[in-house]
């Protein structure tokens, strides 16, 4: 298998540990050091734990569709309903 073969099945589990509520297997495709950017509100969460602080904070439940994903190397957006999600890879 190759690296965006193995990082595509990253990002799909991913997905998969979010819909089912797995927040540690959702969270674990993170580097420690990732940053959260959300562009509309101007929010930014820095390191894998501010970042499930942050999620696991949040009141509503999260359910996404995911449309389609598309990258190489590392940068992978994922089209997905109710947003879309972009990912750097390291």
């Amino acid at each position: 298998m190759d690296a965006d073969s193995r990082t595509r099945a990253a990002v799909e589990e991913h997905w998969r540990a979010s819909e089912r509520g797995d927040t540690e297997a959702e969270h674990a495709i993170y580097a420690t050091d990732a940053i959260l950017d959300y562009p509309q509100s101007g929010e930014r969460f820095r390191g894998r734990a501010a970042i499930s602080a942050q999620r696991g904070g949040h009141p509503a439940e999260r359910h996404f569709t995911v449309q389609r994903i598309t990258g190489h190397a590392n940068l992978w957006v994922n089209a997905s309903s109710p947003t879309a999600v972009c990912l750097r890879i390291r």
